[in-house]
């Protein structure tokens, strides 16, 4: 009988080892950030705007906005009005294949405004905005590629481009969901 005492203390006692130490498999999502010159901007909410397609060959027109916490959106009747507050922001005029939501892919610059599906044309990214002064650092797009994936209403959108005015690299990266305004 103590035996069996014994070897069952035994198993329990390994049963805990075993089954305790049991690895946690959360995925880890990188930060939503916008990198330029060393430097790394915090990123915080993102939205979506859907002009519609002029033409059937043509992308679906949107903007995308990713903006940091320091931004605030302003609205009236379900439009956007106005933007106010200091921060960082990322404008991009982009061509998605579907309408009423960014589609999954990568789109590539188009400096020759074809609005082709999967493309972007005139973007920019502002540093240090502010408002009420209406200044901030503006780096134009000339370049690069952004990739979209979507899950549920998750978006992780990576962008990875080239800046106008010195040709330096500006990358980011946003996870989260995206407020849609339809304005066709």
């Amino acid at each position: 009988m103590f035996n069996f005492s014994k070897f069952a203390f035994l198993l329990l006692f390994s049963s805990f080892i075993f089954f305790g130490c049991k690895k946690d498999e959360k995925e880890i999502i990188p930060t939503s950030t916008i990198t330029f010159d060393g430097a790394t901007y915090d990123l915080a909410n993102g939205l979506l705007i859907d002009y519609g397609q002029y033409t059937k060959a043509e992308g679906h027109g949107q903007v995308l906005f990713l903006y940091s916490s320091g931004i605030t959106i302003h609205e009236t009747g379900g439009q956007i009005d106005s933007t106010s507050g200091k921060g960082h922001v990322v404008y991009f005029e982009i061509y998605s294949p579907v309408s009423n939501a960014l589609g999954d892919g990568e789109y590539a610059f188009d400096d020759t405004s074809t609005f082709l599906s999967k493309t972007f044309g005139y973007s920019y990214v502002v540093l240090n905005a502010d408002y009420i002064t209406s200044s901030g650092e503006v780096h134009a797009i000339i370049a690069g590629k952004v990739s979209v994936k979507k899950a549920g209403t998750i978006y992780d959108i990576t962008f990875d481009c080239v800046e106008g005015s010195d040709g330096k690299k500006l990358s980011g990266f946003y996870h989260g969901p995206l407020k849609f305004y339809d304005a066709k």
